[in-house]
């Protein structure tokens, strides 16, 4: 299957997908209790407001959202604007993270596009560093393991990875921000918003690639084809080579499928520990204030990651053996 067919198969099937989830999401918000509103409703009865101003108050929140008109004349609005990337503005959020204070309640915040660009763009910084370290080290020590099954040196590097990966990042990074700025952790900004959560990223995948990557190169690690490359002299590295080639297909399909939903429970967690203004934080703080353009603004590229994923993956299938036919996948 040509790299077009391949393309738009994956697009139309994306697109399914991504009507579906948003629907869900705008349903999900807009049949269920406004929060938000009710907070406002309280804290005008905290500060004794009649029920005219509260009424006129509770109107006023409505009309400036849109959340006046009729269910369906939202719903096409909302996904009309999700097509044609015009998210709007953002009810409450402001390009700093934070929900408006209880002044900007009424008001509008920043405009959804750039603010959930600026926030996936930070959280790119160090999820793509993360991902390509532990793609390095797990490959690394998955094959040595299977090579050399006996070695003390694989057996430390197995240990090491499993431990990484039965150890919960959130109790790491918790231990780690406690003790910032003390003699064993210095308090500095290179550390914190960059390598600590580059490094505990990577550990979050380490265990899982280490494991899959050695589980499928002993598959092929006593076939003839090896034994071959050996009896002509080859060295390690060589012979390595020839395995990771073999078992390139089932490890690339982990990478995009397993490792797409750790990461997305990851950036929730690092981000909420080391205090970075990425796309968990921004997604959690847009939940919280029910500040529905936000969340599907997040969604939306939460869909547009996992279709791109799906393209690479069906490309990288063709590419490491022609003979896989993506199109009947």
């Amino acid at each position: 299957m040509g790299f077009l067919r391949v393309v738009a198969k994956r697009f139309a099937m994306g697109f399914v997908a991504a009507w579906t989830v948003l629907t869900a999401v705008f349903a999900a918000f807009t049949m269920s209790r406004d929060w938000v509103a009710e907070g406002l409703e309280g804290r005008m009865r905290y500060v004794g407001a009649d029920e005219a101003e509260i009424e006129r108050a509770m109107e006023e929140y409505l009309a400036t959202h849109g959340l006046d008109r009729p269910l369906w004349q939202q719903y096409v609005d909302w996904m009309g604007n999700m097509l044609t990337l015009e998210w709007g503005e953002a009810f409450f959020l402001s390009s700093d993270g934070g929900a408006g204070s209880h002044a900007a309640v009424l008001g509008s915040g920043d405009p959804v596009l750039s603010m959930v660009m600026d926030a996936t763009v930070r959280t790119a910084m160090y999820i793509l560093p993360a991902i390509g370290l532990a793609i390095a080290l797990g490959l690394v020590v998955g094959v040595y393991a299977a090579l050399h099954p006996e070695s003390r040196l694989a057996n430390a590097g197995l240990s090491t990875a499993y431990l990484c990966f039965a150890v919960p990042n959130f109790w790491i990074g918790g231990m780690l921000v406690s003790l910032r700025g003390t003699e064993a952790v210095p308090n500095s900004a290179l550390l914190f918003d960059h390598a600590l959560p580059i490094a505990l990223t990577a550990t979050t995948l380490l265990g899982g690639y280490v494991s899959y990557s050695r589980a499928h190169s002993l598959e092929y690690a006593s076939a003839d084809f090896v034994t071959l490359v050996e009896a002509k002299g080859a060295g390690s590295l060589r012979v390595a080579k020839h395995i990771v080639r073999n078992a390139a297909i089932p490890l690339f399909s982990m990478l995009f499928t397993e490792a797409l939903a750790l990461l997305v429970l990851a950036v929730f967690v690092i981000e909420s520990l080391f205090g970075i203004g990425g796309f968990g934080r921004l997604l959690f703080d847009a939940v919280h204030a029910r500040d529905l353009p936000v969340v599907l603004g997040c969604t939306l590229v939460i869909i547009g990651v996992g279709i791109a994923g799906n393209v690479v993956q069906d490309l990288a299938y063709n590419s490491l053996d022609p003979r896989v036919d993506t199109g009947r996948r």
